[in-house]
């Protein structure tokens, strides 16, 4: 009896301890939200001044130190898998796949800046249901030598970009190739890091096959238990480069071109196999695979139970072990059952489709003045919007919520999840909320926002496995240090950076309404973004503007979500589907092998110059009789009365979307050459290019030249090493065709293997480089038209009409003008208008009318440009 009191009491006590950590533990999460644009400035974008204050604070205070996380020896036959940095997203892909396949377990170690560059690769790790952890900034090696700022700032901008790109807080630091010294630990514990993680085993995947003939020594001579490191980030060295003058020393990555890449797109085939095969060797060997943070548990001192300085430490820790015991223990099926429903839905920030709209999105009722002056200016304006409202809201303030509905307007569900909040408590709260305003309202809706708090999975699963959409947001029109500000103007100048001309289709903006002191700032935002950054995108001259012209359709709209998204004419799967791109798209190399013997034939055949590109000039690698062998008139031989249109580089809707209605209002096509470094923070404007019926090319990733000028010798220099220029030339295409590569115009593809040399120069060695990854002709063009550097329309027209016609006024037949497509490009869609619509009034028996081709029509398999007799 006295055993069984004993028992009892033990049960009591721990259970209330229990409950004492669980909430002192929720007291204690921290829950920031915050969404940008994909176009501010990293600075901008990931600000962390507050949080490196804090840190630096914390230091003074005390010295505490991160604990050094490292294998845990043991008879257990198994280690912990990590990848550290980032690599390419497909090679990425690759990977999870392979870890799926073998069924294996491994934490990700993401370096801050490649995660700003492509958001989406956490994305997929997390769908993958692999970890995802801190790499630091930029992936430094040697960071013991950096001073304590410096530490804490890298440390602080790491975190907040993990945490907001991975909707999770990083919970373990890894530093690449440091010592843990006592200033590293203490400056990782004062940034909020606990543990920090040392790997004792590392597996190199940048060796080639020699790398993946290792796997089954490596792992035979592994002790089990350790922390295995398999590192995806080659180690950098920062250069700084001085303003306007190019790098003529480049890193040096060996990567593979187009040519050895698989039909998936873009590999580092050597990284993915050796990948492979160390997971093979791990299967045979018999070794588990967990995840970091198990480790982490432990102590890196003791094997099991480590040695706690005080007692209550000893308490958080049983309770936590009990915790996961109980739960592993008492977890109910619903659990299951709810996720078996349906998969998790995708937080939808920006809507994939080419439709020229995005969307205004509305949350907080608190404020009814708010609400009503935001009422009145979007009806002023003819805007339509979405308002989220929560079940607190319908209950609280019905009668706004009714004035919403009678103003024609969308309603979504607001949810704000409890910390621990179940996935089945967040459904029975969607559900409850969805009924209330269709039993209420008369509103049914399938549209979900998390207006609170970071998106959590169990969020997502909750709102897939009802089949709803879970709307976020691309831009969060709410920073907390603006709370105050009476000017819009002024937060107008801090939300948008001076680079960021103006909105994008598909983005979804979100304003809350209970926010801001002054009770006119949100409505003086909707309209000062409307004026100043969607209606600068339409196409608006004193001629043809869509005020006065019904049929000028360049304008963009501002639409309700929901609508946005059930237009199924304009929205479109990203990445395509690589099945659905034409098989000869697919292929990556060329038809023929390249050789020192046909090289010179076969680029003669396939290089359209331009006549200012010589020997003494842009060109380096080809002797004066190789010279000789390479067009320099950029024509395309054709009997035809035709000229070609073409566009470099890349710029934002606002300047594009002029020209795609320039070219729709006069029914014709043009060649688009892409530099591909920023077009994935826009895939629905290069979409919308090919869907429009133009072509898409190539014009680098990086726009490096294939030759600079070296300011010192005067002479002409590559800029990079060959496999660079692989790489560059292979990641431009896979980018392209990620996008493009299944959209067809009267049957054909709009996406092809042409290629525009960044300012038209050309080297040996990038020709080889074109031809050997499949790319099947390098096309300059017969006038370059300096459209940037145009002073006026009337200049401009005049450059045109060189280049098109004769000093008699006949057609240049076969000409192919070079104009370009980027923001400070201002005079070419109205001067191309200009020159089109005089085009059209001539009769079609005028010797000087001209029609606008499209380059495949004429460059078609077995063309060639040396040999003017075939054609």
């Amino acid at each position: 009896m006295k055993s069984r009191t004993m028992v009892l009491a033990l049960i009591l006590i721990i259970g209330i301890s229990l409950t004492a950590v669980f909430f002192y533990k929720d007291f204690l999460k921290n829950q920031p939200v915050r969404e940008y644009h994909s176009n501010i400035t990293l600075d901008d974008l990931y600000n962390a001044d507050e949080e490196v204050a804090q840190a630096l604070a914390q230091l003074e205070k005390s010295q505490e130190k991160a604990t050094i996380v490292t294998g845990v020896p043991g008879s257990s036959r198994q280690i912990a898998l990590t990848f550290d940095g980032l690599t390419d997203r497909n090679t990425v892909q690759q990977i999870l796949v392979l870890l799926e396949k073998y069924n294996s377990k491994a934490t990700f170690f993401v370096d801050g800046l490649h995660t700003v560059e492509d958001p989406q690769t956490l994305a997929d790790i997390k769908n993958a249901g692999q970890k995802i952890e801190n790499f630091t900034l930029l992936g430094m090696p040697k960071m013991e030598n950096l001073p304590i700022e410096r530490l804490a700032k890298d440390f602080c901008r790491a975190e907040k970009i993990v945490k907001e790109n991975a909707t999770q807080e990083p919970n373990l630091l890894k530093c690449n190739d440091t010592k843990y010294t006592d200033q590293v630990l203490q400056v990782a514990k004062a940034c909020g890091f606990k543990n920090v993680v040392q790997s004792d085993a590392f597996f190199n995947v940048r060796q080639g096959n020699a790398a993946t003939t290792d796997a089954d020594a490596f792992v035979a001579a592994l002790r089990p238990g350790s922390i295995v490191s398999v590192k995806l980030l080659a180690n950098i060295e920062l250069i700084t480069n001085e303003p306007g003058k190019t790098d003529l020393k480049p890193a040096i990555d060996k990567q593979p071109g187009l040519i050895e890449m698989s039909q998936e797109g873009l590999r580092e085939p050597e990284i993915a196999l050796a990948v492979e095969k160390l997971l093979i060797a791990l299967q045979k060997a018999q070794y588990s695979t967990v995840y970091v943070e198990d480790y982490s548990k432990m102590s890196s001192k003791t094997a099991l139970w480590p040695d706690y300085s005080n007692q209550f430490a000893l308490l958080t820790k049983t309770a936590s072990f009990l915790q996961e015991q109980i739960m592993a223990l008492f977890s109910c099926p619903i659990a299951y059952a709810a996720e078996s429903i349906g998969q998790p839905a995708t937080e939808i920030k920006t809507i994939f489709t080419t439709e020229q709209a995005l969307s205004y999105t509305f949350g907080g009722l608190t404020k009814e003045s708010v609400v009503n002056d935001v009422l009145e200016r979007l009806n002023k304006l003819g805007i339509k919007a979405t308002f989220f409202v929560s079940e607190a809201e319908m209950k609280k303030y019905p009668q706004i919520v009714r004035k919403i509905i009678a103003n024609k307007h969308e309603v979504g569900i607001a949810i704000r999840p409890k910390a621990g909040e179940s996935l089945e408590e967040t459904r029975k709260s969607i559900m409850s909320s969805s009924r209330l305003l269709k039993e209420q309202f008369g509103v049914s809706t399938n549209l979900v926002k998390q207006v609170s708090g970071p998106v959590l999975d169990t969020t997502k699963e909750a709102v897939g496995s009802l089949e709803y959409k879970l709307i976020g947001q691309s831009i969060n029109i709410v920073q907390s240090k603006q709370k105050d500000y009476t000017s819009v103007d002024a937060i107008m100048a801090e939300l948008f950076h001076k680079s960021m001309l103006s909105l994008a289709r598909g983005q979804i903006l979100y304003f809350r309404m209970d926010f801001y002191t002054d009770d006119q700032i949100v409505g003086g935002l909707l309209e000062s973004i409307k004026q100043n950054k969607i209606d600068n995108i339409a196409y608006a001259t004193f001629y043809d503007n869509p005020i006065n012209n019904r049929a000028n359709n360049s304008q963009y709209m501002i639409k309700p979500v929901g609508e946005i998204l059930n237009n199924t004419k304009y929205t479109y799967q990203y990445p395509v589907d690589l099945q659905k791109v034409p098989p000869h798209l697919r292929h990556d190399g060329p038809e023929i092998a390249i050789n020192s013997h046909n090289f010179l034939s076969t680029a003669s055949q396939h290089y359209i110059g331009q006549n200012d590109v010589n020997f003494e000039d842009r060109m380096i690698g080809f002797s004066k009789m190789d010279e000789r062998r390479l067009d320099k008139t950029g024509f395309v031989h054709t009997k035809d009365n035709v000229i070609f249109l073409t566009f470099d580089d890349w710029g934002s809707d606002a300047a594009i979307n002029k020209l795609l209605y320039v070219l729709r209002k006069h029914n014709v096509s043009g060649t688009f050459f892409i530099i591909t470094n920023n077009v994935l923070y826009n895939t629905n404007l290069l979409r919308a290019i090919a869907v429009e019926g133009h072509e898409i090319g190539s014009h680098s990733d990086k726009h490096k030249p294939m030759a600079v000028m070296d300011p010192r010798t005067h002479k002409y220099v590559k800029t990079q090493e060959k496999e660079e220029y692989f790489k560059d030339l292979a990641t431009s295409y896979q980018k392209l065709r990620e996008v493009t590569g299944d959209v067809t115009s009267n049957g054909k593809p709009a996406l092809t293997r042409f290629f525009r040399p960044p300012t038209l120069a050309i080297s040996k060695m990038g020709m080889e480089a074109l031809l050997d990854t499949g790319y099947d002709y390098i096309i300059s063009g017969s006038t370059s038209t300096n459209d940037y550097k145009a002073k006026d329309i009337t200049q401009l027209v005049d450059t045109i009409k060189e280049g098109v016609y004769t000093q008699y006024g006949e057609v240049k037949k076969g000409a192919i003008l070079v104009m370009h497509m980027g923001d400070s490009v201002i005079y070419t869609p109205a001067a191309l208008d200009i020159l089109l619509t005089a085009n059209e009034a001539k009769a079609d028996s005028d010797p000087s009318k001209f029609k606008v081709g499209r380059l495949s029509d004429y460059l078609f398999e077995g063309y060639s440009q040396i040999n003017r007799k075939k054609h």
